[in-house]
């Protein structure tokens, strides 16, 4: 089997292209300057599309056609109007024009499978949208890697380190449009992701739009009669303006570059449109204040990071840097000051993605199937089982192959490049022999079977290993995926199904029971929201990646409360996600595969969200300003602080149409909420694990009385109690408890002594809720002296007749299985 060897880093600014062969690997030459990169950018003029450093320099000409960044927005409903082609493009499709660009690099090699790089916080939608990208472009097979994996592997296969224990690494992957930080842990036989933490909207392209809007602007304005230049570009409504807005971010972005060098620098602005003609001096003590409030930013996330894994800098053995951002020096020096750790730049930090992603395509055996005139077919007549580690250390390493019970004849082993041949040897069930690796490369065997008249009746000639180079696994999941399903209190909540960091590809089936009745041929549904974030925090801060509806009208008989639902889930490596549905009792089967790439953000909607947030935040420190939990309160003020900028600022973006404020606005919405979930959640966690400590108490005085199946039901209860209780998750806490709670009353109601507590219960209630006083205190009487007299069977009849009396009788205590729920699974 052919491996995929293609590796491609589609970034924000800048993308390449590599190849991996024999152990190497190629950067494909831009033919533009022969550089290994070319710019992420497209323009449009006379019908002639042009893609790279041709593009980029239509800015200053026809900057209105031009179009950049446009992988900050993959996976949104955001599009392009193009006067040229006078149709609007997605930025999906922008973005596959890049692609088929990269490919023509290849000369004639026509590629059909490839690896495409992903920021590590890219959700489900985004991660779709840019697979679908692939696919426009021509690729028949695409596999996705998250950016920090292939950055660790083009540093730790390049380098020759000594890694002889285990180590752990940082990865500070601060691109042209995102963020991402990752920690890693790293030995001498394996690297592995262990977690990450990430902005979708953070990058170079935030610095320039800042040095625009807090340098440029101000120094024009100074210089000219212009006022109000800044919302006049961002509106959009005056194509002078936007021009013009375009054409500033271009000299800004050169500025940045001069300004990682220089002290200072001067921008020449030219603009015969609005009689513009300047000459602007900028410093690099302007710039670094712009950069200081992002690298902030940044460096929370790196911190938080640190934190939630329990870990200092100090144990972090290198800060990996990755990206063309941290070329400016401000960022790697105050890194360096603040972490006190190694910050390594040994690797182009542009190039260094595409160097792993061709390491990963490497290593990566291609599903892709070609048409019969590529198809070279191997010779399998028989079943012949191969074990072998694809991957080795070792300068030699074995092979394994399990042959049929029934075979007598000749093996064969040789290596590609003539190196090695065990030459023709008896093979009888089974084969082992140890084979020499070459260092630093893939070394492909092939394995030949003959028969006694040493005729060949096999041949498999793709026997990969790889020795000396580092790869993973499996990649990690970058959220938990969650079902959403009710609560007794008439809400929902998410139960987890995959977490994260979990490797990819990923299968689970669980079981859950129907929580209303659904009539057959109604309108009533069942409904199936999965959804990507935190477990246990507020839904409305989760993205919904696969949603299924079963309506009554497909039912030919009706869906009853406490029936049974099976659901099972899969997600592959490029996170498809398949659901499959299955209702015995109806015998019926739904199947689902979700792989969304579009989503859309409503400012009016993302207005309110924050909102409603601010105003929960709000009325938690109402509810805590008496207690003395100072720090507490601080935090929450913070975050209520942070939320109000940003309502304000989702106010004052209504006329804007050219940048990306909305949708760092949206992911800062994100993150805060985040973070307010897990504030909170700390004190309503300890609230719920206190609930349930007690209720495991109260059991316990409970069980001597409990029978063999209730102590069977108890010990299924607390089975896994370690992992839900440290899960973090409120819900599932309270669940426990219910289930606790339930089962002590089922253990209480079997002992006659609870009659007790019912005649004091009805004892004490007011004489007027009662149909019949003179017969309550005849019943009181009655009931003081079988209490003398220990008569519980006195007592049984008095209680029922207290009941009977009742004007209004109290609505009997649900069980855990009984409330009505919305979503219709519990």
């Amino acid at each position: 089997m052919k491996n995929i060897n293609i590796g491609i880093d589609l970034g924000t600014t800048n993308s390449a292209i590599a190849k991996y062969e024999n152990g190497k690997v190629t950067v494909y030459k831009n033919p533009v300057g022969f550089k290994d990169t070319i710019p992420s950018v497209v323009s449009f003029r006379k019908g002639r599309i042009q893609i790279g450093d041709k593009a980029r320099e239509h800015f200053l000409s026809n900057s209105e056609n031009v179009f950049a960044s446009f992988k900050r927005k993959m996976g949104s409903d955001e599009t392009y109007f193009i006067k040229d082609l006078d149709r609007q493009i997605a930025p999906l499709e922008l973005s596959s024009m890049v692609l088929k660009e990269l490919i023509n690099f290849t000369q004639n090699e026509n590629p059909k499978s490839a690896v495409i790089t992903i920021p590590a916080s890219f959700d489900t939608i985004q991660t779709n949208a840019t697979k679908k990208a692939g696919y426009e472009a021509g690729f028949a097979e695409v596999v996705l890697l998250q950016e920090p994996i292939a950055a660790c592997l083009a540093y730790s296969n390049f380098q020759n380190l000594d890694i002889s224990s285990e180590k752990k690494w940082l990865v500070y992957d601060f691109g042209g449009g995102t963020f991402d930080v990752a920690l890693v842990k790293i030995d001498e036989r394996e690297l592995k992701v262990i977690d990450h933490k990430g902005n979708n909207f953070l990058g170079g392209v935030d610095l320039d739009t800042l040095f625009v809007e807090k340098i440029i602007c101000p120094k024009m304005e100074a210089q000219s009669s212009e006022n109000n230049l800044w919302n006049k570009m961002i509106s959009g409504e005056d194509a002078i303006y936007k021009k013009l807005y375009f054409e500033l971010l271009f000299k800004a972005e050169e500025a940045k570059k001069e300004l990682s060098l220089k002290e200072k620098t001067n921008i020449e602005i030219e603009f015969d449109e609005l009689d513009l003609s300047l000459d602007l001096e900028l410093s690099k003590v302007e710039f670094e204040a712009i950069v200081a409030s992002k690298f902030e930013e940044s460096f929370q996330l790196t911190q938080k990071l640190i934190q939630e894994n329990n870990l200092k800098f100090s144990e972090i053995e290198r800060i990996i840097l990755v990206g063309g951002t941290t070329y400016i020096p401000y960022i790697r020096q105050e890194l360096e000051k603040r972490s006190q750790t190694l910050v390594d730049s040994s690797i182009d930090p542009t190039t260094a993605v595409v160097l792993g992603a061709s390491f990963y395509a490497g290593s990566k055996p291609s599903e892709y199937v070609a048409s019969e005139k590529e198809m070279v077919v191997e010779q399998e007549t028989l079943s012949v089982e191969l074990i072998f580690e694809p991957h080795s250390k070792d300068k030699e390493e074995l092979i394994v192959a399990i042959l049929p019970t029934d075979f007598n004849g000749f093996y064969r082993i040789t290596r590609s490049d003539g190196g090695f041949d065990t030459g023709l040897l008896a093979a009888n069930k089974k084969i082992a022999e140890f084979v020499p690796l070459l260092e630093k490369t893939t070394n492909i065997f092939s394995l030949f079977l003959f028969d006694q008249q040493q005729k060949q009746v096999y041949q498999h000639t793709s026997i990969q290993i790889t020795n000396g180079l580092y790869n993973i696994s499996g990649q990690p999941l970058p959220n938990d995926i969650c079902l959403e399903v009710d609560e007794e209190s008439g809400k929902t909540f998410m139960e987890r199904i995959f977490k994260k960091n979990d490797i990819l590809p990923l299968k689970k089936t669980i079981y859950k029971t129907c929580s209303k009745n659904i009539l057959k041929n109604s309108d009533d549904k069942l409904i199936i929201n999965i959804v990507e974030g935190n477990a246990g925090s507020m839904i409305g801060s989760n993205l919904t990646i696969g949603y299924i509806e079963i309506c009554g009208k497909d039912f030919h008989q009706d869906l009853l409360k406490g029936m049974d639902v099976e659901l099972n889930f899969k997600i592959s490596e490029s996170r498809d996600l398949s659901i499959t549905v299955y209702i015995s009792s109806l015998d019926l089967e739904i199947k689902e595969v979700f792989n969304p790439h579009e989503r859309t953000i409503s400012l009016s909607k993302l207005t309110e969200d924050i909102k409603v947030v601010l105003d929960e935040v709000s009325e938690e420190i109402y509810l805590n300003e008496e207690d003395e939990n100072y720090e507490y309160l601080a935090k929450l003020k913070r975050i209520k602080d942070h939320l109000a900028v940003l309502y304000n600022e989702s106010l004052e973006i209504v006329n804007d149409k050219s940048t990306d404020k909305k949708y760092q606005i949206d992911e800062m919405k994100r993150l805060t909420i985040q973070e307010y979930d897990d504030l909170v959640r700390h004190k309503h966690v300890l609230n719920e694990l206190s609930e349930y400590h007690y209720s495991k108490e109260v059991f316990q005085t409970y069980a001597e009385q409990a029978n063999p199946r209730q102590m069977e039901e108890y010990e299924k209860i607390i089975k896994n109690e370690v992992e839900f209780l440290q899960s973090n998750n409120k819900y599932l806490i309270r669940k426990k408890t219910k289930e606790l709670d339930n089962l002590i009353d089922s253990v209480y109601l079997k002992q006659e002594s609870r009659f007790i507590d019912y005649f004091y219960y009805y004892r004490f209630k007011d004489e007027d809720e009662f149909t019949n006083r003179d017969k309550f205190l005849k019943l009181v009487e009655l009931g003081e002296k079988a209490l003398e007299n220990h008569s519980m069977v006195e007592l049984k009849s008095i209680c029922s007749q207290f009941w009977e009396l009742l004007k209004v009788k109290p609505k009997l205590k649900d069980d855990f299985n009984s409330f009505d729920g919305n979503l219709g699974l519990k």
